[in-house]
């Protein structure tokens, strides 16, 4: 990965000697765009209770008990959730108990939900257990 930073650093830093400092913070703007967040994930052995915030991946293979806002959310199987999680995309696998709040969700057939979801648009597949109330957004 820092070999790729490096060589698009230097392409945008051998531009012509015209360029003004707009055109390069443009390049730079671009360039940063395309890299993303590293993800976050809650190891297997792993107990929290509180807010958990990430404006990217979060994977949890553990508990959490609290409340969860993500860009993107993964609950693996293995992994159980108390509380509330809001996102962009969250994808179940693992015991979930409480609310949701999401614009994409996908329940797995390993998931194990109890509560409630909003959603945007909804996925589950055959053989998840989901007892709950479900609320278009």
């Amino acid at each position: 990965m820092f070999q790729d930073f490096k060589a698009k650093v230097l392409s945008v830093t051998k531009g012509d000697s015209s360029s003004n400092d707009n055109s390069i913070a443009k390049r730079l703007e671009i360039i940063s765009a395309n890299f993303k967040t590293t993800p976050t994930i809650l190891a297997r052995d792993l107990k929290i209770e509180g807010e958990i915030t990430s404006t990217g991946l979060i994977e949890i293979e553990g508990n959490v008990k609290g409340t969860i806002n993500g860009n993107s959310v993964i609950l693996r199987e293995g992994g159980f959730v108390e509380g509330s999680i809001i996102a962009e995309s969250l994808s179940i696998r693992g015991k979930f108990d409480g609310s949701i709040n999401a614009k994409h969700v996908e329940i797995s057939s390993s998931a194990n939900v109890l509560g409630t979801i909003e959603y945007g648009s909804l996925c589950v597949e055959d053989g998840a257990s989901i007892d709950g109330q479900f609320k278009k957004l």
